[in-house]
């Protein structure tokens, strides 16, 4: 008897009962009203948003806008210039007080480094080993013998001091540079400003 009333019950023609809700087509003023809001929603979040069915899919999409190399400002690729070539009594880039305690000789000697009776490969390896390690002391002024040369001759040692001085390993390292006063070597000497260490 159970088995005859459901199979009576599976032959009855029933309608099919839709599981979901059917969707209500919108009127073309419904969709301009939708699309109006969709477009003014804030997300609460910075995710992306996923594209529905009812967006306006005839509106064309913006393009990325990218950054292309030619459009990165010179500036950013630019190397930093190396400083102009020390001239001997040149005291460019220094205040004024300091530039003239220091060509008139009245600043404080804080070093010196003879180079007499060097040949000019050794003369250029100690005078670039003592400069850095003045600069590296915090030394500001220090002074260079190089030798007059004899007779009406410079010497080889002082003609090339200068060349020198205007190195890669030591030209950042320097300020200014000038021929000392008699009592420091006159003009067998040079002073030589270091600039700050920090």
């Amino acid at each position: 008897m159970t088995e005859l009333r459901a199979k009576s019950f599976n032959s009855c023609a029933y309608p099919a009962i839709p599981m979901t809700r059917p969707r209500r087509d919108l009127s073309s003023d419904d969709l301009k009203v939708w699309r109006h809001v969709a477009r003014s929603v804030k997300p609460l979040h910075d995710s992306p948003r996923h594209p529905s069915a009812d967006d306006d899919v005839d509106e064309p999409l913006r393009p990325r806008v990218t950054v292309t190399e030619t459009e990165i400002p010179a500036r950013a690729h630019a190397r930093p210039q190396p400083p102009a070539p020390l001239k001997l009594g040149t005291v460019a880039n220094i205040d004024r007080r300091t530039a003239q305690r220091f060509t008139r000789g009245e600043m404080q000697v804080d070093g010196r480094i003879d180079l007499h009776g060097l040949t000019l490969d050794q003369a250029h390896a100690a005078l670039t080993g003592y400069i850095r390690g003045a600069a590296g002391r915090g030394a500001r002024c220090v002074v260079v013998v190089t030798g007059k040369g004899k007779g009406d001759s410079i010497g080889r040692i002082r003609s090339e001091a200068p060349h020198w001085l205007n190195q890669a390993p030591l030209r950042p390292l320097i300020l200014a540079v000038t021929q000392a006063r008699v009592e420091h070597g006159g003009a067998g000497a040079l002073y030589v400003l270091l600039k700050r260490k920090r």
